[in-house]
């Protein structure tokens, strides 16, 4: 797990120089300012939102969890923040938002993060904030019991995967709780760090497809 640092002034040169000085992607119709003092009004709420949905996801890419985590805030929590500011409420990005801080939380992994709590444990949390009938999760679960088969993985790998998923489908709740058991087992670890990445490939996509409708 990454261990976050809640606080002000973060310093970037500890990401990627790729990322560390980003403050736009113009494919996105994201500026990195104050909500209250972007001039690209010819874009919709809902693209901006997302926009800013897909940047926190790049963050995470690198490590960036800070930024991520502080970028989806103001979208998915209804009360202001020292680290995301002034709630953004009923936003058309709310169910991707929850989505991505649901993912910070799962990679802070064993870590303390909000309220104490242990990043896995705040996943939960995160994952049971995210809007009924999210478009995702229906193909995203269906993708990991792919993954599953498709990753051959041992008898004593398998068996672990079901004793976590019990006699249920893969949810957003069991691939948590088997991330927070997989560091004992390169296997499963592997097929953790697999569906993690798939995750946020297939997020990132699902806004980009609202920001750049035309694409």
């Amino acid at each position: 797990g990454i261990n976050a640092e809640y606080g002000d002034g973060l310093d970037r040169s500890r990401l990627p120089d790729v990322i560390e000085g980003v403050s736009c992607r113009e494919d996105m119709f994201c500026e990195e300012l104050p909500r209250d003092v972007r001039i690209n009004t010819h874009i919709t709420k809902e693209q901006e939102h997302n926009a800013d949905v897909m940047l926190g996801l790049v963050f995470m890419m690198v490590g960036g969890v800070d930024e991520a985590h502080d970028l989806v805030l103001p979208y998915s929590w209804p009360c202001e923040t020292i680290w995301g500011g002034a709630p953004v409420l009923n936003s058309p990005a709310l169910s991707s938002a929850t989505h991505c801080h649901a993912l910070v939380h799962r990679m802070e992994g064993k870590h303390p993060g909000e309220g104490g709590m242990r990043g896995w444990d705040n996943a939960h949390y995160w994952f049971g904030q995210v809007p009924t009938k999210h478009p995702l999760e229906k193909q995203f679960l269906k993708a990991c019991e792919d993954i599953e088969i498709e990753q051959n993985l041992s008898d004593v790998a398998r068996q672990k995967c079901a004793r976590v998923k019990g006699n249920s489908r893969w949810s957003w709740y069991s691939l948590t709780d088997l991330c927070s058991q997989s560091n004992h087992s390169s296997e499963v670890s592997n097929f953790c760090d697999k569906v993690h990445n798939l995750e946020i490939a297939m997020l990132f996509n699902h806004c980009n497809a609202a920001v750049n409708p035309s694409v």
